[in-house]
C-alpha cells in the first residue's frame, strides 16, 4: 500500500458560540486543529444551521477516573473529549509505567497525574452521521445534550432530541474500575405517531466512534514513512481482517485499472458483508488501539474515508433504519482502549470475562479481537519474546540490559546451529587456498570450475550452504524480534547508556540544514553495528569471486541504510548478535576441532596446498613429471 504524509483532516467551520463553549472545556487541541485546515468540506448539514447557539455556561463537563484511565466528557456533542492512559497495575500485580517522560505530567481535577493522551481533534464522537458528505463531522457535535453522571457506577448518560425533533437519542457510557474496557449503550426512540426513517434521505446511517488515535509527539510535517505507518485503521468484516494507513486512500492499483473508478465518487468507500456482518472496527497507533465491538445488532458494513490526510477512522454502516410509532432501537457495544498487548485485553474481574461468565455484560465479545493488534503472522513468537523481556526486567529493571541478556540467551538457545555454522566457516577458510587455485586454473571454463569446486567440497565433507541454514531458520524469529522491539510500549522512553529512548534511533547530534538532504541525524549504534558486520564478514567470507567480494563490501552499506532510522533496541540487539558471532568464530578457529587438519582430495594429505589442488582431475600430471 502507498504511504503518504499525513495532513490535518478537513474540519467544518463552527459557529462562534460553539467555539466559545469549546474554550470553556479547555480543549485547546480542537482550536488548533480547526485553525488552519488543509482542505475544505461542505458544511455539516443544512439542518445544523437551524440549531440555536450554545451558551458556554450551558455546556457541562465530566471527569472520570479508573485504575488505568482518565476520561473527560462534554455535553456539547455528548462525546469523549479527552482520553488518557496512565500508569497502572498489570494483571500479575507488576507496575505498568507508561508516562516515563516528564512531559506527560498533567493536571486532572486539581491533581497531578502522569498520563498519555490518546485522543486528538474532535475526540471520540460516538455520534451518528446522516450525510456522508459531512464526514468526519457529525452535526450532533453541535447539539448540547442533557447529561448526568453516577460516580458510584461510573456511568455518564447523554440525551437529546434529533435535529429534526422526530426521535430521541440516548448515549450511555459505563466504565469499570479495574478494566480496560467500557460499555456503550445507544438508544434511538421514535417520538412521533408515525413511522420515521432515521436518515432523512432514507439511506444508510453512519456511526462514528473512534477517530485516529494518538499520541502525536512531533509535527506532522516532520513525519517520515515509518512514522506514517504507525497510524492505521482497521475492520473485521466477512471473517476477514483489513487495515489501512491513516491519511491514505484504500484504493489500490487494480481499483484504478482500466478506468474502473471513472465518474465515481472515490472520496468514500462502503464495504458490506456478503455472509458475515461487521465484527469490530477501530484505529491504532504505534503502541495503542481503540476498538469498538457491536455486541448484538451487527452493522451491515463499514465506510472508509479515502480523502488525503483523513483522520476519520472507520465508520459503521447501518441499513436504512425506520421506527414505528413509539418504537426504539437499542444497541450495545464493547469498547477497548489501551495497549496493543494481550495483557491489556485481559479482564481483571473474572465476573466480567465472557469466556468465564456467560452472563457477563460483555457477552458476545469477539473472539478475534486480538487481530486488531496488527502485529503480523509472527505474533505468537513476538509475544513470547516480550514475555521473556518483561521477566528479565523484573530482575534487572532496565530494558537495555534486558535486551543484552536476551541476545545472549538467544545465542545460547541456538548454540548447536551456530556451532555448526562456525565450524563450516572454519572449514571453508581452510579450503580457501585450494578454491583460489581452482578459480585461477579454470578461469576460462566456469562450468568445469564449478564442478571441481563441488568435488573439492564433497571430498572434504564441506557444505557451503551449512553456514546459511542457521540464518534462514532464524529469519521468522528475527521478524518477531523486530516487531517486539519496535512496537513494545515497555521500550518507549526507556533509556540505556547514552540512548535516551530504546524505541527511537540513538541520535546524539542533528546537523544544521544541508543542501538537498536537509537535516541529518547522527546515530552511533548503526555505525557500531556496521563495523561489527564488516569484521564478521571478513572472518566468515572465503570466496574469491570478485562479484561476491563486492557484495561483501556493499552489504554493510545496505545494512547501514536500513538500520539508520530503526529503533535503538533493534539495532542494539543486532549489534550484540554480531559481537557474539565474532566471539564464537574466534573461539572455533582457535580451539575448534577439525575432522581433518589438512584438506584432502580423498588420498593421503599432500605436502602442500598446491599439490592438493593440482592432483584432482589432472590426468596427465604424472606423465609430465616423467
Amino acid at each position: 500500500m502507498g504511504i503518504n504524509y499525513i495532513f490535518f483532516p478537513p474540519q467544518p467551520p463552527k459557529p462562534k458560540a460553539v467555539d466559545e463553549a469549546a474554550k470553556t472545556e479547555g480543549t485547546e487541541k480542537e482550536k488548533t486543529t480547526n485553525a488552519s485546515p488543509k482542505a475544505e468540506i461542505k458544511k455539516a448539514t443544512s439542518e445544523s444551521t437551524k440549531l440555536n447557539p450554545v451558551k458556554p455556561e450551558d455546556v457541562k463537563t465530566f471527569s472520570l477516573k479508573t485504575d488505568s484511565f482518565l476520561v473527560r466528557f462534554s455535553s456539547l456533542g455528548g462525546r469523549i473529549t479527552e482520553y488518557y492512559i496512565k500508569d497502572h497495575k498489570e494483571p500479575d500485580g507488576s507496575e505498568f509505567v507508561i508516562a516515563k517522560d516528564p512531559k506527560f505530567q498533567i493536571d486532572f481535577d486539581g491533581q497531578t497525574e502522569k498520563a498519555v493522551e490518546l485522543t486528538r481533534g474532535q475526540g471520540f464522537d460516538f455520534n451518528i452521521i446522516e450525510d456522508k458528505d459531512t464526514i468526519p463531522f457529525s452535526a450532533y457535535n453541535l447539539v448540547n445534550f442533557s447529561s448526568s453522571y453516577n460516580a458510584d457506577t461510573k456511568t455518564v448518560i447523554f440525551e437529546a432530541p434529533s435535529i429534526d425533533g422526530k426521535f430521541t437519542i440516548q448515549k450511555k457510557f459505563q466504565f469499570f474500575p479495574s478494566e480496560n474496557y467500557f460499555k456503550f449503550h445507544f438508544t434511538l426512540k421514535n417520538r412521533t405517531s408515525e413511522t420515521i426513517h432515521i436518515s432523512p434521505t432514507k439511506s444508510d446511517v453512519y456511526f462514528r466512534s473512534f477517530s485516529s488515535l494518538g499520541p502525536i509527539l512531533k509535527k506532522k510535517e516532520d513525519f517520515n514513512d515509518r512514522d506514517n505507518a504507525h497510524y492505521f485503521r482497521y475492520y473485521y468484516l466477512d471473517g476477514s481482517f483489513k487495515d489501512h494507513i491513516d491519511g491514505t486512500t484504500t484504493q489500490g492499483f487494480f481499483d484504478n485499472l482500466f478506468g474502473s473508478n471513472e465518474g465515481k465518487d472515490t472520496r468514500y468507500e462502503i464495504k458490506k458483508g456478503s455472509n458475515d456482518k461487521v465484527d469490530f472496527v477501530g484505529t491504532g497507533s504505534r503502541y495503542f488501539i481503540g476498538v469498538i465491538d457491536p455486541l448484538d445488532d451487527k452493522p451491515a458494513g463499514v465506510l472508509l474515508d479515502n480523502r488525503k490526510g483523513n483522520e476519520t477512522g472507520v465508520l459503521l454502516v447501518y441499513d436504512n433504519w425506520k421506527l414505528g410509532p413509539g418504537e426504539e432501537v437499542n444497541l450495545d457495544y464493547a469498547a477497548y482502549v489501551g495497549v496493543r498487548e494481550l495483557d491489556g485485553t485481559a479482564f481483571r474481574d473474572s465476573k466480567l470475562d465472557p469466556k468465564i461468565n456467560k452472563d457477563s455484560t460483555f457477552a458476545g465479545l469477539s473472539e478475534s479481537l486480538d487481530k486488531s493488534f496488527n502485529q503480523g503472522i509472527t505474533t505468537p513468537l513476538r509475544n513470547g519474546i516480550v514475555w521473556i523481556l518483561k521477566k528479565i526486567y523484573l530482575v534487572i529493571p532496565n530494558y537495555g540490559w534486558a535486551i543484552v541478556i536476551f541476545a545472549i540467551l538467544f545465542k545460547l538457545a541456538f548454540y548447536p546451529l551456530n556451532k555448526k555454522q562456525a565450524e563450516s566457516m572454519k572449514k571453508m577458510q581452510e579450503l580457501s587456498p585450494q578454491i583460489k587455485l581452482i578459480n585461477e586454473k579454470y578461469a576460462d571454463d566456469p562450468k568445469l570450475k564449478q564442478e571441481k569446486t563441488i568435488e573439492l567440497y564433497k571430498k572434504n565433507g564441506t557444505n557451503p550452504m551449512a553456514g546459511c541454514l542457521p540464518m534462514l531458520i532464524q529469519i521468522p524469529i528475527f521478524i518477531a524480534l523486530y516487531t517486539a522491539f519496535s512496537d513494545t510500549v515497555d521500550l518507549w522512553n526507556s533509556p540505556f547508556l547514552w540512548i535516551k529512548d530504546l524505541s527511537e534511533p540513538d541520535t546524539v547530534f542533528t546537523t544544521p540544514k544541508l543542501a538537498f538532504i536537509g537535516t541529518l541525524a547522527i546515530n552511533i549504534l548503526p555505525l557500531i553495528m556496521v563495523a561489527t558486520q564488516v569484521v564478521q564478514s571478513k572472518m566468515t567470507t572465503v570466496s574469491t569471486d570478485p562479484n561476491q567480494k563486492m557484495m561483501m563490501y556493499m552489504m554493510p552499506v545496505i545494512m547501514l541504510y536500513f538500520f539508520w532510522s530503526m529503533p535503538a533496541g533493534v539495532t542494539m540487539y543486532w549489534t550484540m548478535q554480531n559481537i557474539l558471532s565474532i566471539a564464537q568464530q574466534v573461539y572455533t578457529n582457535k580451539f575448534g576441532k577439525s575432522e581433518d587438519k589438512k584438506p584432502t582430495n580423498g588420498g593421503p594429505a599432500p605436502a602442500n596446498n598446491s599439490q592438493a589442488v593440482a592432483r584432482p582431475g589432472f590426468r596427465n600430471q604424472n606423465k609430465k613429471k616423467k
